[in-house]
């Protein structure tokens, strides 16, 4: 088997599409199974500074995405990129590209219904990767050979409906988690001493350091741990304040009143993770490393695709979510954060809701996804 992923990361969509097709790809790799990226510069830079890695990366020219987006230039526009993957995709073998044991993983809002169609017309099996079915809201029937959404509230968002032709991997058993999330201890929230702040891989609005003016507004005191990803832009800005002592944005500036420890693109985030006694994060996928690490956490929503996810986490009880895609409310963000802190009781049973959690998904969700290609690809045969 051969696996080809269409993927890209930046500062405007995060890092999170690329970082669970990198998790799906360690795992190929685990298994001898060829590995293959297709995306753009920025993308392949970002690949490369992981530890570890290994594959092949194709760059893609995806200048041609930013211009006119006339129904036209959208056909167009797929034609290309549909026909750099056929090439990409053949180059391994003579055989038609139905008869080979090549699977391509799409992942990305932008590779849309058009986009997916084209891959379909032009004989390319491949698994997408979803998060809330919005073909379903638009009336449109997914053409994927296999749709893959890992999240518990996969299963309620009606797959079934508009994707009857395609095998569905749905909820927590094909999720797809890093290695260094899998099987990791249960350290007490007593012996965890630091807040960890990270707005996910790119920020583009910077809530990093405006959530830090917050918390010292309100002298928060005990030690922060401020990750920003790759792809975050703001980071000399952040140093400068960090150093002078000083929070200095939107006019207003406030002295820092906390110890901060700050590490950009962090690669060890399963052990600092595991060490902190609460978390404000991005509702994306880190989510979901958090409970794996059993981490009481606060998620902030700030686009509707995460909403579902979040949703359903804090109904099980081990963090809370917060709705920010129409107002942003720092202030009260820095608010429950104090009031939780210092609650060991509180915080201790939402770890314990993170525990159970864990405790009934204690598998490989990429494992699971790679058996699901293996059976594709024989039936293909």
């Amino acid at each position: 088997m051969q696996l080809f992923f269409r993927v890209e990361g930046n500062e405007h969509i995060g890092l999170g599409h690329l970082m669970r097709c990198f998790a799906l790809s360690k795992a190929a790799q685990q298994a001898q199974i060829d590995v293959v990226f297709i995306c753009n510069q920025t993308s392949k830079n970002f690949l490369l500074s992981r530890h570890q890695w290994h594959g092949d990366i194709v760059v893609i020219d995806d200048s041609h995405w930013h211009k006119s987006v006339t129904a036209d230039a959208i056909i167009e526009r797929n034609k290309r990129d549909v026909e750099f993957i056929a090439t990409c995709m053949s180059r391994t073998t003579s055989e038609p590209l139905s008869n080979y044991q090549q699977i391509l993983v799409l992942d990305g809002y932008q590779f849309d219904h058009s986009y997916q169609q084209a891959l379909a017309t032009a004989g390319i099996c491949f698994a997408y990767l979803d998060d809330i079915n919005s073909f379903a809201q638009a009336n449109q029937k997914h053409v994927a050979d296999i749709v893959i959404n890992g999240a518990a509230v996969a299963r309620q968002l009606v797959y079934e409906k508009n994707a009857p032709n395609s095998r569905l991997c749905l909820g927590p058993q094909y999720l797809l988690l890093r290695p260094e999330f899998i099987n990791l201890p249960l350290i007490p929230i007593a012996n965890r001493h630091s807040l960890l702040l990270c707005f996910g891989g790119g920020d583009a609005q910077n809530h990093t350091l405006r959530m830090l003016g917050a918390l010292s507004q309100l002298k928060f005191q005990y030690p922060v741990k401020v990750i920003t990803g790759a792809a975050y832009k703001c980071q000399k800005q952040l140093i400068e304040n960090i150093q002078k002592g000083w929070l200095n944005y939107d006019n207003v500036k406030y002295k820092i009143s906390m110890p901060i420890q700050y590490m950009h693109d962090a690669q060890d985030m399963a052990e600092i993770m595991l060490h902190s006694r609460l978390s404000i994060s991005a509702a994306g996928g880190t989510q979901f490393e958090l409970m794996r690490c059993y981490t009481p956490s606060v998620l902030v929503v700030v686009a509707d695709n995460q909403m579902p996810a979040a949703t359903l986490s804090a109904q099980q009880g081990w963090c809370s979510a917060v709705d920010w895609r129409q107002q942003v409310d720092y202030i009260g963000l820095a608010k429950q954060v104090i009031a939780n802190y210092d609650d060991t009781a509180c915080l201790t049973v939402k770890q314990n809701k993170a525990y159970e959690c864990v405790q009934k998904e204690a598998y490989s969700g990429a494992d699971n996804v790679l058996n699901v290609f293996s059976d594709m690809l024989r039936s293909r045969a």
